[in-house]
């Protein structure tokens, strides 16, 4: 059922609503969290020194010079990326594959342990227009480079799993945004046609792929990666948060 809605004062309406996940509907605070638990389970399983554990949580992206930030290192990396990184840098004397296989497990573990209850936080305006496309009676997914068992459990932690219709993650298609073809499957899985879909977004990334797939409008937001000079390009329309879309 076709949605109405306002953005930037153009009444609109579209039936399907693919959101981006991390800087778009939740923040990327719980990563740094996340990415210190990997850093101390891999730094036990290697017996690493302190100063190594620390050369490691800053390649990871922790830099104790920047507590607040959560954007840097491999935090806003694809997790596949992040984990085939960490692999590389502690990779030595012909260990690659070993590496490799303590890595995954530490992610894995990480993924199925971490308490993401107490640090996810919702972006301004997510949950409420989540809630308010399904009133409408609109259909929702998320198109995320995490792994889809891992934005399932994200969902659950925040109470969405009833707003979402379907998760596609990093390893349900072969190609990755700025490629159409993660958000073909979400359309597919939506059982509508690009042309009456809406793709919502922090980078640049996020809106190409929407562009390519033929959504009716792409919306960028600027509560993750994305400056508005690297939106507006991609973007229909470049909103503050969430909140700034109106749905009637």
């Amino acid at each position: 059922m076709p949605v109405r809605f306002v953005v930037s004062g153009r009444p609109l309406s579209a039936s399907g609503f693919l959101f981006d996940k991390d800087g778009t509907l939740v923040t990327f605070d719980h990563w740094r969290a996340v990415m210190a638990e990997r850093a101390r389970r891999i730094a036990a399983a290697l017996g690493l020194t302190e100063h190594e554990h620390a050369a490691l949580r800053r390649f990871m992206g922790l830099d104790p010079a920047r507590p607040e930030d959560a954007t840097g290192g491999l935090i806003p990396v694809p997790r596949a990326d992040a984990e085939e990184a960490t692999a590389l840098y502690l990779a030595r004397d012909g260990k690659g594959e070993e590496m490799r296989s303590l890595v995954a497990r530490a992610f894995r573990e990480v993924d199925e342990a971490f308490p993401f209850e107490r640090y996810l936080r919702p972006t301004p305006g997510a949950e409420e227009g989540l809630r308010a496309i399904r009133r409408a009676g609109g259909r929702t997914a998320i198109v995320t480079h995490d792994a889809s068992a891992a934005a399932q459990r994200h969902l659950a932690a925040l109470g969405w799993t009833g707003l979402l219709d379907a998760v596609i993650g990093l390893e349900m298609c072969a190609e990755r945004k700025p490629s159409p073809g993660p958000l073909l499957a979400a359309c597919r899985a939506l059982r509508l046609a690009p042309s009456e879909t809406v793709m919502v977004g922090d980078t640049a990334s996020d809106l190409a792929a929407g562009r390519a797939a033929g959504c009716q409008l792409t919306v960028g937001v600027l509560t993750g990666l994305g400056k508005e000079e690297d939106l507006a390009p991609v973007a229909d329309a470049v909103l503050p948060d969430l909140t700034a879309v109106e749905f009637l």
